[in-house]
């Protein structure tokens, strides 16, 4: 086939693959086996779900180390490591007996993640298509966005036939023999990525600082729309159940949220060549506010919850290919390493706290508590990409840096 010829082409193809079984193993099976799990492990549902937070932060531990890996080693090797500590990780799963191996084991999925998952990959995309980066990343979140529709039937299928312990053997057996082969041998070589920010060359004092604030609104305006996203992914169908609408609903309404966010990367894929990771960014940050004053005031009429559900996945959608490609908006694809490694910290103690943040508040405040909080953010994620464009205006009217 002509589109596997291309080198770019092809990591994207094995990268989607690679990806979609790292999320599903590392992250998401735990919705399918998470019951079982509690019931076996004799621990609530809530301590359960506090795996992921665990990986999480572990993750953000783990990025300043991860960002020097990538310099010294390339992003081909960063991914097949992870692969290869993702292993033991879901085997230590699979043995785990109470509370303390059931966290280490989460612990070790987060210093694989951090090595394998997603930051991994776009540096990886950046390191190996230059200026094509955005495209090339934008087409494997695409892809990703089949994540779920895969991963949690697979997982539900073999739990029936193997149990939850099961899963994670042969989750683990196929990072192994799977995931490791196509990093190390399937994934072309490329030159490891520089440390050094694009306008260095010129020693300017008023350039580092200027690149440490466009760092510091990426980070405002990821972090902030990600804890609403993040918080929202475990507990909408509950949101709306609050509204006292009917289980069945809820949880088709819910589900046709990925639906939407799907359409959205599909739309911005399609338009890769005629608007940035900015440009994006802010149309979704626009629409964040609009659809959660309709939810809130539309008192979780069908109308407004149909509404509600069209606008977030739109937005939500759009939003997580900005979160990716915003960094080559303003750095060159070679300092995107660097970049990268530095929002993933702050980034991942915000998604981290969202879900267990939001469950709380949705438990004990109501709906509209949680939607309030979830407005204000959306504010604060708006003013921080109304900042950006400002930046990035001033520096194309001032022309290149060097």
């Amino acid at each position: 086939m002509q589109f596997l010829r291309s080198p770019v082409s092809r990591s994207v193809l094995i990268l989607s693959i690679t990806q979609i079984i790292g999320w599903g193993a590392l992250f998401m099976a735990i919705s399918v086996t998470g019951e079982a799990m509690a019931a076996d492990l004799g621990l609530s549902r809530a301590t359960i779900f506090l795996g992921p937070t665990v990986m999480l932060v572990v993750m953000a531990v783990c990025s300043p180390l991860v960002g020097y890996l990538y310099r010294r080693y390339g992003a081909r090797l960063v991914l097949a490591g992870g692969a290869l500590v993702a292993a033991p990780g879901l085997w230590l799963l699979a043995a785990s007996g109470g509370p303390v191996s059931y966290f280490i084991a989460w612990g070790v999925f987060g210093i694989a993640g951090a090595a394998c998952l997603t930051t991994s990959a776009h540096v990886f995309l950046a390191e190996l298509a230059g200026e094509g980066a955005r495209r090339a990343i934008g087409a494997q979140m695409l892809f990703m966005a089949l994540a779920p529709s895969l991963s949690w039937p697979a997982t539900d299928f073999l739990q029936m036939h193997f149990g939850w312990r099961g899963v994670s053997v042969i989750y683990g057996c196929v990072m192994l023999v799977v995931c490791l082969p196509l990093h190390l041998f399937a994934l072309p070589k490329t030159a490891s990525a520089t440390s050094q920010p694009r306008n260095a060359s010129a020693a300017d004092g008023a350039a580092h600082r200027l690149n440490r604030r466009v760092v510091l609104l990426i980070t405002m305006a990821i972090a902030l729309n990600g804890f609403i996203t993040w918080g929202f992914q475990l507990v909408v169908i509950d949101l709306f159940r609050s509204f006292n609408v009917a289980d069945y609903l809820a949880v088709g309404f819910g589900s046709a949220i990925g639906v939407v966010q799907m359409s959205a990367r599909l739309f911005d894929f399609l338009g890769g060549n005629r608007w940035n990771g900015l440009a994006t960014g802010l149309v979704a940050a626009l629409i964040m506010p609009v659809c959660l004053i309709v939810l809130t005031f539309g008192g979780g009429a069908e109308w407004s919850i149909l509404l509600f559900l069209l606008l977030y996945g739109l937005s939500s959608g759009a939003m997580s290919v900005s979160r990716a490609t915003l960094p080559l908006v303003f750095f060159a694809p070679a300092d995107y390493a660097a970049v990268a490694a530095r929002l993933a910290l702050p980034l991942n103690l915000a998604f981290a706290a969202a879900p267990p943040f939001f469950t709380y508040v949705l438990t004990s405040y109501g709906n509209r508590a949680a939607l309030a909080i979830a407005f204000v953010s959306s504010l604060g994620t708006l003013a921080s990409m109304l900042a950006l464009q400002r930046l990035a205006k001033s520096r194309d009217q001032a022309g290149p840096a060097g």
